[in-house]
């Protein structure tokens, strides 16, 4: 049911419908964080109401929802919990609008596109913003992998953990305590990880494992070291022909087909995964 619940989830975040606004404002989470610490302050506590308590909550209710219907009750309810977790829109999706417009040349709408959606602004002519606008991209989707992996190898509660904690990881109060930040790195590393070797297996597998030599079991800077893989394992097209603008967002082209690649790879291992456990 896990696995259904995933492809059902991710089949509805890429169609473009009127989501309600809970489902796809990028806050949603720090708004969740924020309204109970309001109550109870910004400690520990928040942590165990938050994060922790919701996601006992789902593991209680997953052990109760059993039998045929319940099965199905469990795929609503928790598919719905995962697409709050994700978000309604699709990363991939949105990454598909930013090239449509790029190959119509559509300077002034790519340029929008970008800022409104990934909060990258400038001229998207500048290689420095394409820069920027990629490693957004990833950052972004790098996320949605995390979740996917703990979803599939241990359940809702874990990825609910994983992403909330990851939200509370990045919030700015000064009462935010260290630990969670070494925990969020420590619980996207296996899932980082992986994903670096997916991108070796459907890339440039020589190249990848050779940029990586050195840095598989470093924690700090994991982000980074997906963005260099990716930069190794990407097929970018000959750059001669076309508009610069078009070849300006050929690196786009060439990241966006190596993620859908890694993302079937990993729906792939998902299944086998859970048909042998």
């Amino acid at each position: 049911m896990t696995f259904l619940m995933l492809i059902l989830v991710l089949g509805l975040r890429r169609m473009d419908t009127g989501w309600p606004h809970w489902l796809t404002d990028r806050q949603r989470h720090q708004v969740w964080l924020q309204r109970l610490a309001s109550r109870f302050g910004n400690g520990g506590l928040l942590w165990l109401l938050a994060i922790a308590v919701p996601a006992v909550a789902l593991t209680l209710l997953e052990g109760v929802l059993q039998g045929f219907w319940g099965q199905w009750l469990w795929l609503l309810v928790g598919g719905g919990v995962l697409i709050w977790l994700l978000g309604a829109h699709s990363e991939f999706r949105e990454v598909d609008e930013l090239l449509v417009r790029g190959r119509m040349d559509d300077m002034d709408g790519f340029a929008a596109l970008a800022e409104d959606e990934f909060g990258v602004g400038g001229d998207p002519l500048e290689p420095a913003v394409q820069q920027a606008l990629a490693e957004k991209i990833l950052t972004r989707e790098q996320h949605v992998f995390v979740v996917i992996f703990w979803l599939v190898l241990a359940g809702l509660p874990a990825a609910f953990v994983v992403s909330l904690n990851h939200a509370w990881s990045r919030r700015s109060e000064p009462a935010n305590p260290g630990w969670s930040v070494v925990l969020d790195q420590w619980l996207s590393w296996p899932a980082q990880r992986l994903l670096i070797f997916s991108m070796a297996v459907v890339g440039d597998f020589a190249a990848v494992l050779d940029c990586m030599r050195g840095h598989w079991m470093t924690l700090q800077g994991a982000e980074k070291h997906a963005f260099m893989a990716a930069g190794q394992a990407m097929d970018l097209p000959d750059q001669e022909a076309g508009t610069p603008f078009s070849r300006l967002i050929a690196p786009l082209e060439s990241l966006q087909g190596l993620l859908l690649r890694c993302m079937a790879v990993w729906l792939i291992m998902a299944a086998l995964w859970v048909m042998l456990s």
